[in-house]
């Protein structure tokens, strides 16, 4: 359950969970790929007791596991400033993204990723920019970054697994109620008459999106969202098509001069760490637009990691 991160080495104490298992199938629980797995071996990358693995060795109780994590470049053009960060640990940082921000794109340096690369740089951290998913361009919120990529595996894995959980709050129109909650599950499928659009279609993708009314001031409703799929558009459409339209979303929404941006914000992540049984949680920077919403903090579910995953 313990471990520890310094100067490049990576060092687990194996729990009794792990008591008795073969070090490859520990490896493939981390999620790493058979190639990887061989080129840690065969660049003596992996040590048990402080002697090089080859792959053949059976895990004890107290046993100490060691990688040895090479240093690797920045590989994005670094933006002239870096995004924010409001999260840190050994292995991931959450990044805050801006509207009008795009994720990811090779030729725009000031993307999230570029910002995220010039926050690397300026922190030391020596490795490719990772994200683990991904916001909309027009959406506000959270972005989560892996700093080890030897990990990088096991948090996409986490994330299909519904394991990373992402928190919207949305301002929407529509009718509604403090405490009435909906649950959407159209499928979602490609606009075909409008590029860049999406739409409930019977062909589509299976998406699934719970949501329940926190508040109402006027006309507007502020929706808390949470992303059970992660489908492209997937809360403005669910939103849009069953007749609560986010404000200002300029593809489904209506608008509305009360509020600068649009009214969808990833406010939350929480995610277990790889090693521990600790669920962490980030929450994003102060948002002007739900100033005016009375609600009270979020409770959170426990992801039960310990029930689904063994961890050394």
């Amino acid at each position: 359950m313990s471990y520890t991160l310094k100067h490049g080495i990576l060092e687990i104490e194996v729990s009794d969970a792990f008591d008795g298992q073969p070090l490859t199938d520990y490896l493939k629980e981390l999620h790493l790929s058979g190639k990887k797995r061989y080129d840690l071996f065969q660049n003596h990358h992996i040590l048990l007791n402080r002697s090089d693995a080859d792959g053949r060795e059976v895990l004890h109780k107290k046993d100490r596991l060691t990688f040895r994590l090479e240093s690797e470049a920045v590989d994005y053009t670094p933006a002239s400033r870096a995004c924010e960060v409001v999260y840190e640990d050994d292995f991931v940082y959450v990044a805050h993204k801006e509207p009008g921000i795009i994720v990811h794109d090779a030729e725009d340096t000031d993307c999230l990723a570029s910002q995220a690369a010039a926050w690397q740089l300026e922190n030391g951290v020596h490795s490719p920019v990772r994200y683990i998913h991904r916001l909309d361009r027009e959406t506000t919120g959270l972005v989560l970054f892996v700093k080890v990529p030897l990990l990088q595996g096991w948090y996409d894995a986490m994330l299909e697994d519904k394991q990373i959980e992402r928190r919207y709050l949305a301002i929407t129109g529509g009718k509604g109620h403090a405490g009435q909650k909906f649950t959407y599950n159209q499928k979602i499928g490609r606009d075909r008459h409008e590029a860049g659009k999406y739409r409930f279609s019977s062909t589509g993708k299976e998406a699934l999106t719970k949501a329940v009314v926190l508040d109402r001031k006027q006309d507007d409703l502020l929706l808390r969202c949470q992303l059970l799929t992660g489908r492209t558009h997937q809360i403005r459409v669910h939103l849009s098509g069953n007749r609560h339209p986010i404000v200002n979303d300029p593809l489904y929404g209506i608008p509305s001069s009360r509020y600068q941006n649009m009214g969808l914000w990833a406010d939350t992540l929480i995610f277990p760490n790889p090693f521990t049984k600790e669920i962490c949680i980030a929450k994003d920077l102060p948002n002007p637009d739900y100033a005016r919403f009375t609600y009270k903090a979020v409770s959170y579910t426990h992801l039960r990691a310990h029930e689904t995953l063994r961890y050394l």
